[in-house]
């Protein structure tokens, strides 16, 4: 009954302020297209400088740390989207570190690096995997200039995903666990690609990492497998629920980054 879901990943802690540091994690290269590293053009750690695809070679230039914070940090600053923009073909660069939603990313399961504050990912323009090729941001398509192996974040105590929401349902409709569907409840849908699937009646605390907003929701339904860039799927909320994390009800940006936590 569900219509799309999201996208598994390890997960980060609330988002910081500007003062607090990345918590340990591990600490190492960003691979992607072609097999380079993301890369901080000429070692520089000036402020504004370019961040780029380029062949790896072990330097401090290469190395990344995911923090409890949301960043992903190099030479003591963070990867940055340029002039706060969220516009599809937003160069990225280095930058202090000022706890800005233009500095928060997820790390997902499925090798995307996403911007929760866009809702877009790392992507390398015009998928060129030639030296010195730009990164920016852009919408999720899937494709391999937008897949990325990275550190592991440092806090695991959640679960990070794409969250969406079911849109109009017919009157009288039932949920899987046999209740009438109130598109306006605190409920959720699973998806039938997650497992173990959680079982009905399970309370989830959802928090949407752009914003902070957080819900309790309870799982009285199944998810389907339509196909989305952002997969595997993992949860479907109401439009109620789902308007009140801040998502927005429109079937082209019908999807945000939440954290979810199994209360029991």
């Amino acid at each position: 009954m569900a219509l799309l879901a999201l996208l598994l990943s390890p997960s980060t802690a609330a988002p910081a302020t500007a003062a607090t540091t990345a918590a340990a994690a591990a600490t190492g290269p960003v691979t992607g297209l072609a097999g380079k590293c993301l890369d901080v053009a000429g070692a520089n750690s000036a402020d504004g400088t370019p961040v780029r695809l380029y062949d790896c070679n072990g330097t401090a230039a290469q190395q990344w740390t995911p923090g409890a914070d949301n960043t992903l940090r190099a030479l003591g600053k963070c990867l940055d989207v340029t002039a706060d923009s969220t516009a599809d073909g937003a160069k990225v660069q280095l930058w202090s570190c000022t706890g800005g939603a233009n500095q928060r990313w997820t790390v997902t399961a499925a090798h995307d690096i996403v911007n929760p504050a866009a809702n877009k990912c790392l992507d390398v323009t015009d998928r060129s995997s030639a030296n010195g090729a730009r990164i920016q941001i852009w919408s999720c398509t899937g494709s391999d200039n937008q897949k990325w192996n990275a550190p592991a974040p440092a806090d695991q105590s959640g679960e990070q995903c794409w969250a969406t929401h079911y849109g109009p349902q017919p009157p009288g409709a039932l949920t899987a666990n046999g209740e009438v569907f109130d598109n306006n409840a605190d409920t959720v849908a699973t998806s039938l690609s997650r497992q173990p699937q959680l079982p009905f009646g399970t309370l989830v605390q959802v928090t949407d990492v752009a914003n902070g907003r957080s819900l309790t929701v309870r799982v009285n339904d199944r998810g389907t497998f339509v196909q989305t860039p952002q997969e595997p799927k993992c949860l479907d909320l109401t439009d109620g629920a789902f308007n009140r994390l801040g998502g927005v009800l429109d079937p082209d940006a019908g999807h945000i980054v939440v954290t979810q936590k199994v209360l029991g």
